[in-house]
């Protein structure tokens, strides 16, 4: 599904749905139509590692269901909000009123808030409460749950009967499962994982997207073919599979290109926008740039278990390598071919 765009916005404005996106989206479609005859709040997490497409499901949900001003005044149908780094009631309730256009957001009691906030949603039809970054409800530093948060949060949506969705980490699971009310009000989880390479399905999922990419960017530049073979092992050791990446990266390869006055996009080009944009702060350092000549793009096991852990905070690394038996390690000689 691609939407008519200008060449700076390309790869933004390519949305390219894939099997996980689009499971998101019909659950969240189906709770939304649904929440009217429910008997109880509906409630669903988003789970996945960071870049795996949580926050634009939600964000593309947003535009299918926006705000509008009509003779009745301002329709609200989805208060979308980040949980902020270190959440407080008083920290949260104040955003969600900003985000219902509330003047005196800052104003007043917890209290007297919650109530302006629950007058403000049943006045402006608010259906849905869509909240981000939901692992903030525990606490980083002490990995304990910020119940009173949490507890805030379970009885306004108890008050306005909406539906509430959360997207986070998977560390944001405990903040269920140590909240049994919360917790209870919960369907399964849908869960948003990275393409895998040595999963038949993910990697041509992971190859189909590239090749939309391609087709969009084709329109205004000529370049590789991002999704042969080679090309498509190239692009998935530079984003380990997590679509937040290879966005970022196409999207650098665009803003060089116009920046230089390129129609033509080369190898190297793909290369100097990879060093540019992938910058990925956890996950394992020393990786060769794969868009270099002498990268050797045939996968093997070793490579391809290292690229798995790009995004992957140090502890998390850890402990998804205790759960593999380890290969045996390759010298980065043995990783790039001989030039």
């Amino acid at each position: 599904m691609k939407k008519k765009s200008a060449p700076r916005t390309i790869v933004e404005d390519t949305l390219v749905p894939h099997a996980a996106f689009n499971g998101a989206l019909r659950r969240i479609e189906q709770c939304f139509a649904y929440a009217d005859s429910a008997r109880e709040p509906i409630c669903i997490a988003l789970i996945g590692e960071t870049r795996t497409g949580k926050s634009r499901a939600m964000e593309e949900f947003s535009t299918r269901h926006p705000s509008i001003r009509n003779g009745e005044g301002l329709y609200i149908p989805i208060l979308r909000v980040t949980t902020p780094a270190k959440p407080t009631v008083k920290s949260l309730v104040e955003l969600m009123l900003e985000r219902m256009h509330d003047e005196l957001s800052e104003s007043g009691s917890e209290n007297a808030k919650t109530r302006r906030l629950v007058k403000l949603m049943d006045e402006c039809g608010t259906q849905m409460v869509m909240i981000d970054e939901f692992h903030h409800f525990v606490d980083k530093g002490s990995h304990k749950v910020i119940h009173d948060v949490a507890n805030w949060l379970k009885t306004l949506v108890d008050r306005i009967r909406c539906v509430l969705i959360v997207a986070g980490l998977p560390t944001c699971q405990a903040v269920l499962e140590q909240n049994e009310q919360l917790e209870g009000r919960f369907s399964a989880p849908v869960m948003m994982p990275r393409f895998e390479w040595k999963i038949d399905e993910h990697r041509e999922e992971f190859i189909a997207i590239l090749s939309a990419f391609h087709e969009s960017m084709s329109r205004y530049f000529d370049l590789p073919e991002l999704d042969n073979a080679d090309m498509a092992f190239r692009c998935y050791c530079a984003t380990g599979g997590l679509m937040g990446y290879l966005t970022k990266f196409l999207r650098q390869v665009v803003w060089n290109a116009l920046d230089s006055g390129k129609r033509k996009i080369t190898l190297g080009d793909l290369a100097i926008a990879h060093d540019e944009a992938v910058w990925a702060k956890h996950g394992p350092r020393g990786l060769p740039n794969p868009f270099t000549k002498n990268f050797q793009s045939t996968p093997n096991e070793d490579l391809i278990e290292r690229i798995r852990m790009i995004g992957v905070p140090l502890e998390q690394e850890t402990q998804k390598r205790r759960r593999v038996s380890p290969p045996k390690k390759m010298k980065v000689t043995e990783v790039l071919s001989t030039a």
